[in-house]
Order: C-alpha cells, then sequence, then structure tokens
C-alpha cells in the first residue's frame, strides 16, 4: 500500500493521518481528508472501538502489529487492550478526548455512504473491499448536531468559505462536515467571512439565499439567536462577524446553508436547491 495513505506508528500515536502531514498529497486529497466527515463525540468514539472489536478485530491486530514490532508472543486480548488504552485512555477521556478510526477510500472518498459503527449494540456491517483505515482522529465535539440535506446540489453548491486566513475549498455536496480543520477565532474580535458560490451554469447566475450559524453556547442546538448572517444574493457574499466575549472554551460547530430554493432561518431544514456545510469553530 502506498504509504501516502497508511496509518504510520507515529501517526497513530499523535493522532494525525500520514496523509495529512504528507507534503506530497495533492489538493484533492487533502480536500478529500478535511471532508471526511464522521465527527464523533466521546461516547459514540468509545463505542466505535467496541464496535471495532466485536466485528473487525482482525484489523484491530493487524494495526497493533504494524505500530509495535515485537518479538514476544502477546495475546490477541493483551493487543486489543493497548489500542484501547492508547485511544482511550482515562486521562483522554478526562480531558474531554477520544482517538477513534476513520474509514475510506484511499483518495479519503466514501462514494457507497458507508461509515463504522458507534456502538457495541450496532450491527456488523461489510466495509467496501476498498475501503481502509485512513486517519485516527480526535473528538472535539460534546454533542451530536442535527442531521441536513439537500434535495438538489447539481446546480447551486458552496465552492468556497473564507473566515480570516482560513480557506476550505470544495466540489459539489449535499451536506459536507469539514473535519479536518478548526477554524480559530478570538473573542472581542471582528472575523471577515467569504462565501462563494459554486454554479454549474455560470453565465446564467441563480438568485439563492445563505444562511449562517455558529453554536455559541456549544449547546448542540442552532438556537434562533445564533443566526449569525442571511443574505439573497447571486454572487459571493462578504460580511464582518462580531465574535462575543462569552463563548465557551472548546470547539464548536458553524454551519453555512446555500439554497437558491429560498432557505430557511432554521438550521435543521434540509435545503432545496443547494449545499450545507459544517465547520468546526474555537473561540480564543
Amino acid at each position: 500500500m502506498n504509504t501516502i495513505y497508511k496509518l504510520s506508528k507515529i501517526a497513530l500515536l499523535t493522532g494525525l493521518s500520514f496523509a495529512a502531514c504528507n507534503a506530497a498529497a495533492n489538493t484533492a486529497e487533502e480536500a478529500g481528508f478535511n471532508q471526511l466527515g464522521d465527527l464523533l463525540t466521546i461516547t459514540e468514539a468509545k463505542g466505535r472501538y467496541e464496535w471495532l472489536k466485536k466485528c473487525y478485530d482482525g484489523l484491530l491486530v493487524e494495526m497493533w502489529e504494524q505500530m509495535y514490532d515485537s518479538r514476544n508472543i502477546v495475546s490477541k486480548e493483551q493487543k486489543l487492550n493497548q489500542l484501547k488504552q492508547l485511544w482511550l485512555s482515562d486521562t483522554a477521556l478526562a480531558a474531554g478526548k477520544a482517538q477513534y478510526l476513520t474509514f475510506a477510500n484511499e483518495d479519503f472518498t466514501n462514494p457507497y455512504n458507508w461509515t463504522a459503527g458507534t456502538s457495541a449494540t450496532d450491527a456488523c456491517t461489510t466495509m467496501p473491499p476498498e475501503y481502509k483505515a485512513v486517519a485516527l482522529k480526535t473528538s472535539l465535539l460534546a454533542h451530536n448536531y442535527c442531521e441536513v440535506n439537500s434535495y438538489d446540489n447539481e446546480w447551486e453548491w458552496i465552492e468556497q468559505v473564507k473566515v480570516n486566513d482560513f480557506v476550505h475549498t470544495s466540489g459539489t455536496s449535499k451536506h459536507t462536515k469539514v473535519s479536518g480543520k478548526v477554524i480559530n477565532l478570538r473573542a472581542k474580535s471582528q472575523a471577515n467571512i467569504e462565501i462563494k458560490p459554486g454554479l454549474l451554469e455560470p453565465d446564467f447566475p441563480a438568485l439563492f439565499d445563505v444562511h449562517v450559524w455558529i453554536d455559541w453556547d456549544h449547546n448542540g442546538q442552532f438556537d434562533a439567536s445564533e443566526l449569525v448572517y442571511n443574505s439573497t444574493a447571486t454572487s459571493t457574499v462578504k460580511f464582518s462577524l462580531s465574535v462575543p466575549t462569552n463563548t465557551p472554551e472548546g470547539v464548536t460547530l458553524m454551519r453555512v446553508a446555500l439554497d437558491a430554493g429560498g432557505g430557511s432561518a432554521n438550521a435543521c431544514a434540509n435545503v432545496q436547491y443547494g449545499e450545507v456545510e459544517d465547520y468546526l469553530l474555537s473561540v480564543r
């Protein structure tokens, strides 16, 4: 297997995908890695390990053998327990963090929309044969957020989002969870935001609505007061955002929705014609 996709020992120990560190990764691969999604809470991360132990213990054993060049006889149970201690130690859990494996194609895409389980009670499902463990991720969110979808993302989508010096460019999708990087903002500052639409027919721009929400209070919901921007446009929208001073520490979620079907002030509503993107965000 090409080493650009292989989880190296260093990557496993530090919680970073080797591909994310490798300068040889091209732009498409980097975008794919950043859009792996699979944002798990601590409880789900613990459940992911238990599910893999139940359904894919051989995969975990193989991963242990790649990490430890041991010539001693080590039982399967010992190997599994060592991985659990590495990824789900009491210290890490007390700090509000847990590590878990994410699976995808070698190009970091998920064409079969397959995800590993997040509980020992989840039924075992067959992983597509070309899928591999492509990243060891760290849980950052304390809550799950409502799922959304797009009925049609062929004609309009979110092509690029800029927040100060943070930039993410992507192709069309129904709901993109950008999980490979975090937007860092400073309290009491102004953040400059740009949202660029992607258009199948750029010579015939559509009229679309843009809504942006930020879960400032980290309660796992987008309250009405957390709708920080909305407008109707035909091209890139630009605005400034005042970052509040009383935001809790840690990582929360920003949701961006572009909808040529009118849009909604409800962050949990599906969009008609467009895309929804979620971003990890931290205020310091």
